[in-house]
């Protein structure tokens, strides 16, 4: 702490002082962690290393992070006991400047203070220019300390002497480059002291109300502070991002009439509360911020608007745009993507895929389905869309989220690669799901064409034959993932190979015969006369012997194609 001692006249001759000690950082009141906070502080000139300045009669230069401590004495005016090291003052002063240093536009100054014995007591922060600054934080007025008002002073609170705390404090900005200084004013006595600190955060606010555009970088941020009564007609902030980016948007203010989000042509979103936006480019692009304070500052709600921008880009994955789309292996199969858990994707505002489902032609037909995991689907709490892209990213049909649909290649649509694109926005994550998958998006597209198989039978890998027919013994169980199948293509199609997956069927007469819990009767209820098994085995009824149960085997890679095996049931 810097000890600084002051030494009132008792006549209009005699002087006010200042005298230096040693610092004590052991009575300061404020933790190293606050005193800390000045690091960022550049070097200080002294007021009297420049000649070219303005002519203030400065007492003294305060120690940025320290505690000052000023004790106020009567001086006796017996000139042999001046000190040579003592700075004077006329004693009808009334206040005293402290040199602060020279700071840049966005300069924050805090001030804490507490005097003892000192009555309308007020510290100012002053450029050389002449200009008070005005506080940030409203200060109390008359002695009852409730209303308050926006002023350029900071009133101190009363100290308990030497170890008092500091209960009040203020905040000063730099709205120029300049040199600034407390002026301390107030009514001193033989026992008035005085216990200040000043921290300074160097060009903490960026924008302090120029007119000119601020461009921002993809991940960065921007603190503002502006003079309402001087403020330009909007705050415009720019920045901009390609594809293959997201950025994430957010500001928050006081005194913020509104803000505004164009992409240069379009209003893309106004609101007068806090902005939180996803943006997603599809090209290079460049947003628009535009700020716009209240019309009129007061006493009451203060003389500054504030505002704090930030954007925080993030490369998006595979599949996350048209240029680096997911990609199906082969109709039949069904593909997953996952993406793990990222907060800064925010999947909860938006999600968005691109998957390359196949090369086409005129004619071609195929059966579309999209759906998630984790994430609520909704479709009228989390809207969704589905369509089907061609090659120059133009959308040729829309695909139901709920069943799925089928998409043809018709009409003037050009052939050559197709892509499935999928939005959904404002899905929460599901509660109920394991932990591990928590915040997990995972994303599922499978993709079925009809007639796409040329030919489709039962394959016997023992004796490397086609049969439909086998035999089974009372009580067997048939594992339906056992058996294999030889497939072939159209010619023509632009796929070498198809999914192996198969949707099983049986005959409602076969479920006597080969079952697993399945009702006859509901399965007569169904209009094919079919019972579509949701389990991977059945079961050989215990008096089926003698009889023939059919299976039915149905290509999820094209669903026109079925094959029946016979299963002839004999004796045990």
């Amino acid at each position: 702490m810097n000890f600084k001692k002051l030494v009132l006249g008792t006549f209009s001759l005699a002087a006010l002082t200042l005298f230096a000690a040693c610092s004590d950082s052991g009575s300061s009141s404020k933790s190293d962690e606050e005193a800390d906070s000045s690091s960022s502080v550049a070097s200080f000139k002294s007021s009297t290393s420049l000649s070219d300045r303005a002519d203030v009669d400065y007492k003294d230069t305060a120690s940025i992070g320290d505690t000052m401590r000023i004790y106020v004495e009567l001086f006796q005016g017996d000139s042999s006991k001046m000190d040579s090291s003592v700075l004077y003052v006329d004693s009808l002063d009334r206040n005293f400047p402290m040199y602060l240093g020279e700071f840049p536009k966005g300069s924050r100054i805090r001030v804490y203070a507490s005097t003892y014995n000192m009555e309308k007591d007020t510290i100012r922060v002053r450029n050389e220019l002449g200009d008070y600054l005005r506080a940030i934080t409203a200060v109390p007025k008359g002695n009852g300390r409730k209303d308050s008002a926006y002023v350029n002073y900071f009133i101190p609170s009363a100290g308990t002497g030497e170890e008092g705390v500091f209960k009040d404090s203020n905040l000063f900005v730099a709205f120029k480059d300049q040199h600034y200084y407390l002026e301390v004013t107030g009514q001193f006595t033989d026992s008035t002291s005085l216990r200040m600190m000043v921290l300074v955060d160097t060009a903490y606010y960026e924008y302090t109300g120029e007119k000119e555009t601020f461009k921002m970088k993809m991940n960065d941020s921007l603190r503002g502070i502006i003079l309402i009564d001087d403020a330009p007609e909007k705050v415009a902030v720019q920045f901009s991002a390609t594809e293959g980016y997201s950025v994430n948007v957010t500001t928050q203010g006081t005194n913020i009439k509104n803000y505004e989000l164009t992409d240069g042509k379009d209003v893309l979103g106004t609101t007068n509360s806090n902005l939180d936006t996803l943006l997603i480019p599809n090209d290079s692009i460049t947003w628009n911020l535009n700020i716009k304070t209240e019309n009129f500052s007061s006493i009451w709600t203060g003389p500054y608007a504030f505002f704090e921008t930030k954007t925080s880009a993030r490369e998006l994955e595979k599949g996350e745009y048209f240029s680096n789309p997911d990609s199906i292996h082969y109709p039949g199969e069904t593909f997953e993507r996952t993406r793990p858990k990222n907060l800064a994707a925010k999947y909860d505002i938006y999600q968005e895929q691109f998957v390359w489902i196949g090369d086409y032609k005129k004619g071609d037909s195929i059966l579309v389905k999209h759906w998630i995991k984790n994430y609520e689907e909704n479709n009228v709490t989390s809207p969704v869309t589905l369509e089907v892209l061609d090659k120059n990213k133009k959308s040729q049909g829309n695909i139901n989220s709920v069943y799925g649909g089928s998409f043809v290649v018709s009409g003037d649509m050009p052939e050559g690669p197709f892509y499935l694109h999928y939005t959904r926005s404002n899905s929460k994550p599901l509660a109920q799901v394991e932990d591990s998958l928590r915040y997990v998006l995972q994303l599922y597209t499978l993709i079925q064409q009809p007639g796409l198989l040329a030919s489709m039978d039962f394959y016997n890998a023992e004796n490397d034959s086609i049969s439909n027919n086998i035999r089974a013994t009372v009580g067997d169980t048939l594992h339906l993932n056992q058996f294999q199948f030889y497939m072939t293509n159209k010619d023509g199609s632009s796929w070498d190979d198809a999914g192996l997956e198969i949707t099983w069927f049986v005959p409602c007469e076969s479920l006597n015969y080969i079952n697993n819990k399945y009702s006859v009767s509901n399965c007569e209820a169904n209009e094919n006369g079919e019972q579509e098994l949701s389990s991977n085995y059945v079961i050989v009824q215990s008096d089926a012997a003698g009889n023939t149960a059919k299976l039915i085997a149905q290509s999820v890679a094209d669903p026109t194609k079925r094959v029946d095996l016979n299963v002839k049931i004999i004796a045990k």
